[in-house]
């Protein structure tokens, strides 16, 4: 599941990544259901990816309630793609605002990869970085050009990889 806070790029990342053409706006809540859609990984591998609704600052715990179902994907996820948009000087207070909402969820325990989105407008290149088990746990992209998304798709190969017991 694709997780992050509001026009942080989930839905851009989503249709660039599915070929989906979910509406996306520089507004709250432009995505108010979550969609799925079947993600070719590279090789023979396919995933289910759902985009789900932006979190803000402050959610109130009846809001967190009414978007109980609504936020069912994030729950179940095998993984989530945590998209934080790079660009804003807030970033990383919006990082730590989406993980506390997580954990309001009960997802805080889901495995993630960050995902740095926007970086088109900072001038940087794509990039990577490994957690300490070795693995890709952070990805610096942007979805609006498509730069560093390859990145991302190995990413999240050599994580499901990992899962299956496959190692490269």
């Amino acid at each position: 599941s694709l997780v992050g806070y509001t026009n942080a790029g989930k839905s851009s990342l989503f249709n660039r990544l599915t070929g989906a053409e979910n509406y996306t706006a520089d507004q709250l809540f432009a995505t108010l259901d979550p969609t799925m859609r079947r993600l070719q990984l590279p090789g023979k591998m396919s995933i289910i990816l759902a985009d789900t609704v932006g979190f803000i600052r402050n959610l109130p715990h009846d809001l967190i309630a009414a978007f109980k179902s609504t936020l069912e994907e994030v729950v179940t996820a095998n993984l989530l793609i945590h998209v934080v948009d790079y660009a804003n000087p807030a970033h990383l207070d919006q990082l730590q605002r989406v993980n506390t909402v997580l954990a309001d969820l009960g997802a805080d325990s889901n495995p993630q990869i960050l995902v740095y989105n926007k970086i088109d407008l900072m001038g940087q290149a794509p990039q990577i970085a490994r957690g300490q088990n070795g693995h890709i746990s952070k990805v610096w992209l942007s979805a609006k050009t498509g730069d560093g998304l390859e990145l991302l798709l190995a990413a999240l190969v050599e994580y499901f990889n990992q899962q299956q017991g496959v190692y490269q």
